[in-house]
């Protein structure tokens, strides 16, 4: 395995949790970015990190100071290969292993500035009625918030570590 620690960024707590399931799984010691400092620099680790605009979160710090083996995304949309090849480009991942998990949304949980950055976010998936089920739950989301995280997610990531 090349990837001997987890370090995870985590806003509202879904890819903490993502972080500790597949801690659990593997073994492997799990830190807080704002922790990472406790492994020697260069370390190999899987990294997850929350999406916000279309950035992984904390994954430009990371980079500088670890080894990033693998990258986890968590965001609201469904996965797909369209997102995944649109977190690649964005995020300059080309020829790295990246896994993408759907985690939720926890407005209550927002820090202010995040807040009124999602508000016209919230307003504008919401304005109109759902064309479908898919639309609807990710307008209840926005509107009381949503969890998607999914132990079994993680089986992609595993099948990866195990490989590695």
């Amino acid at each position: 395995m090349t990837a001997s620690a987890i370090v995870y960024t985590s806003a509202t707590g879904f890819t903490a949790r993502y972080a500790q399931l597949l801690a659990r799984k593997t073994g492997l010691p799990c830190l807080a970015l704002a922790r990472a400092g406790e492994l020697p620099a260069g370390t190999g680790v899987v990294y997850l990190g929350w999406l916000c605009a279309g950035g992984i979160k904390g994954l430009k710090k990371a980079r500088g100071r670890l080894d990033v083996k693998a990258v986890c995304a968590v965001g609201m949309a469904p996965p797909s290969a369209e997102v995944e090849k649109k977190l690649t480009g964005q995020n300059h991942l080309e020829g790295l292993p990246l896994f993408y998990l759907r985690g939720g949304y926890a407005p209550g949980r927002l820090s202010v500035p995040y807040k009124l950055m999602m508000a016209p976010m919230t307003k504008a998936v919401t304005a109109h009625p759902p064309k479908d089920e898919d639309e609807a739950a990710m307008q209840e989301a926005f509107r009381r918030g949503g969890d998607w995280v999914d132990e079994g997610a993680l089986g992609p990531v595993l099948a990866w570590l195990e490989g590695s």
